[in-house]
């Protein structure tokens, strides 16, 4: 499989491979951070936009009334920068990709996938709380740290990092069954007044090994093929169809048109 190159770059980037090369784009960052931490932006642009309007209209007024022309018109810039011609692409791909993300937040909202709406109930309320919690500043200052440094040490402690994760789930696993066993124990002597959650208890409690044993070898075979190359087979994907458009023929749609843009655009350059 290829490798994109872009995509290299930034993780040569991200893992140091050229100290002096992230050493710019990290120092650079955290001075543009400091910035914005000790500086007022607006008050800062303001004051420098009256200064040169005071300085540009002092200069064009006093030559124009002693030389007679000004000087500031004379040797100005003359044309404006073609911003439209740098910021059209960028524009044309977002408009491009409007429609799809359109169909998605349509999708999340209207709960045609209520599992998909409940995971992002669950991370917009921790979004909720995390800036709550902290600003946005200091989020952004642990961003900046973690993506420099996390890479790094991820690759240097893989091994590592990796046998804790695998225990720790295992032991929260456990720790779980356990708690469920001791809520069903405490509900048990209650609940057996009622004939029909009483037989509901005693199913989940009998599912509960039966439901752990199973996750444990699917675990199991994912890691013995993960390891010996076998490829595992796919599960269909059934998505429902939206009544405006399919989301997946568009996406090939705009990925079709983009790569036909980009070749004509390539092949008026050669001509």
């Amino acid at each position: 499989m290829g490798v994109c190159a872009n995509c290299n770059c930034r993780c040569e980037l991200l893992l140091w491979k050229n100290p002096l090369e992230t050493g710019k784009y990290f120092f650079g960052s955290l001075l543009v951070l400091l910035t914005l931490k000790k500086v007022n932006l607006i008050t800062f642009f303001l004051r420098v936009f009256y200064t040169i309007f005071f300085i540009t209209g002092s200069v064009e007024f006093l030559t124009k009334a002693f030389l007679g022309q000004g000087l500031v018109t004379k040797y100005g810039v003359k044309q404006c920068p073609n911003t439209v011609l740098y910021i059209r692409p960028y524009i044309d791909e977002f408009l491009k990709q409007l429609p799809v993300k359109q169909a998605k937040f349509r999708k999340l909202v209207f709960a045609e996938i209520p599992k998909n709406t409940f995971k992002a109930s669950l991370v917009t309320y921790c979004l909720h709380k995390l800036f709550s919690w902290f600003s946005l500043w200091t989020l952004l200052f642990v961003a900046d740290l973690s993506i420099f440094i996390l890479p790094l040490v991820y690759t240097k402690y893989q091994k590592e990092i990796e046998a804790t994760l695998c225990k720790l789930n295992k032991c929260g696993k456990e720790k779980l069954s356990q708690g469920f066993n001791q809520v069903c124990d405490q509900l048990e002597p209650h609940l057996k007044k009622i004939g029909p959650l009483n037989s509901i208890l005693q199913n989940l409690k009998q599912k509960q090994p039966a439901a752990e044993e199973k996750a444990t070898e699917v675990a199991a075979e994912a890691t013995s093929a993960t390891s010996t190359g076998v490829e595992l087979p796919k599960v269909p994907e059934t998505r429902p169809a939206t009544q405006e458009f399919d989301v997946d023929q568009l996406v090939k749609d705009t990925a079709a048109a983009a790569a036909a843009s980009s070749h004509a655009k390539q092949t008026e350059e050669q001509l």
